[in-house]
């Protein structure tokens, strides 16, 4: 860790071409030795006040840039430490105060306090390892300009009723888990008496689960590679987006999605799977392949009103009812899709956006081969598979599935719901995530 020395007053902006330090918008400039020296503030997590012996009022800049390495991904982001020492005390605030204002976009001299969150962790999501994954983390958040709470929930009870009971001025949560936890957490926050202000919590996402579709999503919209030390990154930065929510209505139930909808063959592996559920996310590629073999169909009536950006194929035997188009057929499966992921090796719908008022929709129906079904799964990693005779893909706004075989299982955001007409319409930007 090397030392570095600001001896001047802080500027916004280079006064005098010998000043030692200065800083702009997205940049802190500095020289030693005479050779000038920068920081891209887009790294920085945070900056905190440290003591020397000699007495100099040191400035610690914690930082986590992207540096080469030998993994599959040849980049990851590794901490840097760039210690200052400041003439007086009066110094030293003002650089601290400064640095940590244009971390959040605030005038240098704004008086802001740190972002508070929640850190919810789910110990027994997807291989049981979320409590451990957090420990990876947990020095990034300590370096950051961030204070945390930490609380363990072991069921979506555990969850729905954490969530319920948190402060509505809370400036962030944070699930280390799967989609499963998210899915609670949102149920949760929208069955408030302030679900319009506690909706609107930023939402992070820690992967610690199986799929982490939504998790995956971020990351890839932030150009990161997917890792709990990037995820942590993003929540770190503090930066935020909207996100789209679907209201669902069933019977007399009314709950919510952040995630999917998923009938036939999809909901079939993802719920009959559960029993390999040690092999991670192996198990979907094993139950694949016998679901694939026996390969079943499903009648069922799927009535939806396309997005304004979407225009239907004329080729499809698809009819219309009013505003609604409708499509009863045999089905080999239906998979309905707010995020581009499903699971982080699942390039579902690789043009569906978080904030678009849509919902990506993939429609395989009965005359699909076995071999085109598989094709369509192994593509299904890199986003390749639209384009195959029998994939039908809709863009929609609104839908509505009734399920006209008797047996079968429907899946929300990865957990079973009742087997029965459901009917799902979009709630644009309604919430707020991290990244």
């Amino acid at each position: 860790m090397k030392s570095y020395i600001f001896e001047h007053q802080l500027a916004v902006a280079p006064q005098q071409p010998n000043d030692k330090g200065y800083l702009t918008e997205d940049t802190l400039f500095w020289q030693h030795n005479g050779i000038a020296q920068q920081l891209a503030l887009n790294d920085v997590v945070g900056v905190s006040v440290v003591d020397r012996q000699d007495n100099l009022p040191g400035l610690l800049v914690n930082a986590y840039p992207l540096v080469d390495s030998q993994l599959p991904t040849k980049q990851q982001r590794i901490l840097k430490e760039y210690y200052f020492t400041c003439p007086n005390l009066e110094v030293r605030s003002q650089w601290q105060r400064a640095i940590s204002n244009a971390l959040v976009g605030k005038p240098i001299d704004a008086a802001i306090e740190p972002r508070h969150v929640q850190i919810i962790i789910n110990p027994v999501s997807g291989k049981g390892q979320a409590a451990q994954i957090f420990e990876r983390v947990r020095a990034l958040f300590d370096k950051s300009n961030l204070e945390y709470t930490v609380a363990q929930t072991y069921s979506a009870a555990d969850t729905k009723d954490l969530v319920y009971n948190l402060n509505s001025d809370l400036d962030g949560l944070v699930i280390v888990g799967g989609d499963g936890t998210i899915h609670d957490a949102i149920a949760s926050l929208m069955s408030r008496p302030d679900w319009q202000t506690a909706i609107k919590i930023p939402l992070g996402v820690i992967p610690g689960g199986t799929g982490n579709g939504l998790c995956k999503t971020l990351l890839e919209s932030s150009k990161e590679a997917y890792d709990p030390l990037n995820a942590a990154f993003l929540i770190a930065k503090g930066k935020q987006q909207s996100l789209d929510i679907a209201a669902i209505r069933q019977n007399d139930a009314k709950y919510y999605s952040f995630l999917s909808l998923a009938w036939g063959l999809i909901s079939d592996i993802d719920i009959k799977s559960e029993k390999l559920k040690f092999l991670g996310s192996l198990r979907f590629d094993l139950y694949a392949l016998m679901s694939i073999g026996l390969l079943r169909t499903y009648r069922g009536r799927f009535s939806f009103i396309p997005h304004s950006d979407f225009e239907l194929s004329r080729n499809r035997a698809i009819s219309q009812q009013g505003k609604w188009r409708v499509i009863e057929d045999e089905f080999v499966f239906l998979w309905a899709m707010n995020t581009a992921w499903a699971a982080h090796d699942m390039n579902v719908t690789p043009y569906a956006q978080l904030n678009d008022g849509a919902m990506d929709v993939l429609v395989m129906r009965k005359g699909t081969s076995r071999l085109e079904l598989l094709t369509a799964l192994l593509r299904c990693g890199r986003g390749q598979h639209l384009d195959l005779p029998h994939m039908e893909y809709y863009k929609v706004r609104s839908f509505r599935l009734e399920p006209l075989t008797k047996k079968g299982i429907l899946v929300v955001d990865g957990e079973p719901v009742d087997y029965s007409p459901v009917e799902m319409k979009i709630m644009p930007h309604l919430a707020c995530v991290n990244g």
